[in-house]
């Protein structure tokens, strides 16, 4: 019974962690907004740190940051599941505040 038990803990000890979830983006222009934007609860308080709750549509790191852009302005920065954005990558998601 003993060995069973740590054979158990051995196995869960080595399994990979989840991978985080959510959101976060931090506005250009700080500014309170709240949010439902394809199926993620979104909250920026007045300092420009946003963060996104909820699993969210299933759609490509790009493609989403694009869509907040749209809604709500210009981003410093966007990541998601432990994924970030580049610096070239914002400059290019940022193209949608125009469109």
């Amino acid at each position: 019974m003993l060995l069973m038990s740590l054979m158990t803990a051995a196995l869960l000890a080595v399994q990979p962690a989840p991978a985080p979830t959510g959101a976060s983006a931090t506005l250009v222009q700080p500014r309170e907004i709240r949010l439902n934007l394809d199926g993620r609860n979104w909250a920026c308080g007045p300092d420009g740190a946003c963060v996104g709750r909820g699993g969210g549509a299933a759609q490509p790191l790009m493609r989403e940051c694009r869509r907040f852009v749209a809604r709500t302005g210009a981003v410093s920065g966007f990541s998601r599941g432990g994924l970030a954005l580049t610096q070239a990558e914002i400059a290019q998601c940022n193209t949608a505040v125009a469109a």
